[in-house]
């Protein structure tokens, strides 16, 4: 008893080291009634066959909400960005986030960090956390690194995660550092990007939902009665201040 003690003791104290390697520089946990305008900006634009904007996204209960519904003129979404002044730039370091979703025909959910795309002559790269198409059901996410650096193509480096993990809370994260990308589900690494492509950029955190050409025959319904939802608890960005061992 006494040893299975001192090892419980010697493994929390382990985790309060590593977790010590990490200074918290970023976390939105939704207060308040209505997004962070200073943080957040909501795409207000026609994709797919339909629309995203600032009218899907609520707040209520420290829950960001984004529903899909829809309207004479089609379907109507949202997807937001983190603000350029608030990006965030560290040779090492992790993002995560607390998400939950109902996946259906015709839209694509995400969480996703990406660098500014207005600055063209320097490289671009995008972290996808998660992606999950409607026609996957939730039984399947993607995990992807992609770049392209100016007058080449672009590369990418993905998974495909045989993991159900539709209608539930999951927290979803990447780390990084010069090793390359490990992404996790619930703290557990499920994929590993060994590049370290655009680790010292600035970069800020996207999430929410886009439309493909295609939706259910009918639609979502009113936003009331939409059951395509896309929910965040929180989201946190920690720098790590020591080197990777």
């Amino acid at each position: 008893m006494r040893l299975h003690r001192l090892l419980l003791v010697l493994l929390a104290a382990v985790a309060g080291a590593q977790e010590a390697n990490y200074k918290l520089v970023f976390e939105d946990n939704f207060d308040g009634d209505k997004l962070n305008a200073e943080t957040w900006e909501a795409e207000s634009a026609p994709q797919g066959k339909g629309n995203r904007t600032g009218q899907a996204v609520d707040v209520k209960d420290g829950v960001l909400k984004i529903t899909t519904w829809t309207e004479k003129t089609g379907a109507l979404t949202a997807y937001i960005r983190m603000k350029r002044p608030r990006f965030f730039a560290f040779r090492q370091g992790k993002v995560e986030g607390r998400i939950r979703f109902n996946p259906m025909q015709g839209i694509t959910s995400s969480f996703e960090l990406g660098t500014d795309a207005a600055e063209s002559s320097t490289s671009q790269v995008d972290v996808t956390i998660f992606s999950v198409y409607g026609r996957e059901q939730g039984l399947i996410y993607n995990t992807t690194l992609a770049w392209k650096n100016p007058g080449a193509p672009r590369e990418a480096i993905s998974q495909a995660n045989k993991v159900a993990v539709a209608k539930f809370w999951h927290t979803y994260g990447v780390e990084w550092d010069d090793a390359g990308y490990r992404f996790t589900l619930d703290g557990k690494v499920r994929f590993t990007a060994k590049s370290s492509e655009g680790t010292g950029r600035q970069r800020g955190i996207e999430l929410g939902c886009g439309l493909p050409s295609s939706a259910p025959k009918g639609g979502y319904g009113s936003k009331d009665r939409s059951k395509a939802t896309f929910e965040v608890d929180w989201v946190k960005a920690w720098e790590r201040t020591s080197a990777a061992k």
